[in-house]
């Protein structure tokens, strides 16, 4: 599907951040047509070395939203997901659940895009601000938005993947994820759902939830009791509770009936 620029051509990615040049992003797509995918999301995935990159080969990947920004836990950012791989789009606007809803089917033009990964989650933006610490930055404007990321059509969010804790791993970080038959550990309720807080399974196995103190339901109580866990996998760190469910809303906890 793809195939290499010629030496004489200028580099096809220039690395960031002190990265090592790698060609992989430099490959043209033969795909028929700009509204057409080229590459896979996973493919993607396995391509990327783990340093930020600037994209300049035409590469396009498609996926459905996963999350929504309605609640605020999202901020001016969405992830799409095709086939168990997942993307995280720094689109760098607001109220991008009106014109992105879950479900929809998004074609995303990297070319030009600065790929990168924060907290194992592989995210798609602009440059990152220099200092922020971050991989990527937003795209910042509704024209650079538009030019990046096409809505193919509308359709239903995929379906959260059903697994446990001791089954989860790194390369299914941004991806949606259902963790069944756990319950807050180590506090006691009433506990507001903003920051950090550990969730264990029946074995004892831990989890983080993350909520931002800005989000619509940052300061709604947990509910007690044993529940399913849904969000988008992240991982921060090497420990026991190193993976983490970011929530799209409240309703991503649920009590077992």
């Amino acid at each position: 599907m793809f195939r290499r620029l010629l030496p004489a051509l200028l580099l096809s990615v220039l690395p960031l951040a002190n990265g090592c040049y790698d060609s992989h992003f430099g490959q043209t797509g033969e795909a028929p047509g700009e509204g057409s995918p080229n590459a896979s999301l996973a493919d993607i995935r396995a391509r990327f070395t783990g340093q930020p990159v600037v994209v300049e080969g035409d590469i396009r990947v498609a996926g459905r939203v996963t999350t929504s920004d309605r609640a605020g836990n999202f901020y001016r950012t969405l992830c799409i997901e095709d086939a168990g791989a997942a993307l995280e789009v720094m689109v760098g606007l607001d109220h991008l659940h009106n014109d992105y809803p879950p479900g929809s089917l998004l074609l995303v033009r990297l070319r030009g895009l600065t790929l990168g990964e924060q907290f194992g989650v592989l995210q798609a933006g602009g440059p990152a601000e220099p200092g922020s610490g971050y991989a990527t930055g937003f795209l910042g404007s509704k024209a650079a938005a538009d030019a990046a990321v096409v809505r193919l059509g509308g359709g239903v969010p995929p379906e959260a993947a059903a697994t446990t804790i001791p089954d989860l791993a790194p390369s299914m970080c941004g991806t949606l994820v259902r963790i069944p038959d756990v319950e807050l550990f180590g506090e006691e309720a009433p506990v507001a759902w903003a920051g950090y807080h550990r969730f264990a399974d029946a074995q004892g196995n831990l989890i983080r939830t993350y909520v931002r103190t800005y989000a619509d339901f940052a300061g709604a109580s947990i509910p007690e009791g044993r529940g399913s866990l849904t969000g988008i996998l992240q991982q921060d760190g090497t420990a026991a509770d190193r993976y983490i469910l970011k929530l799209r809303d409240e309703t991503d906890f649920w009590l077992a009936e």
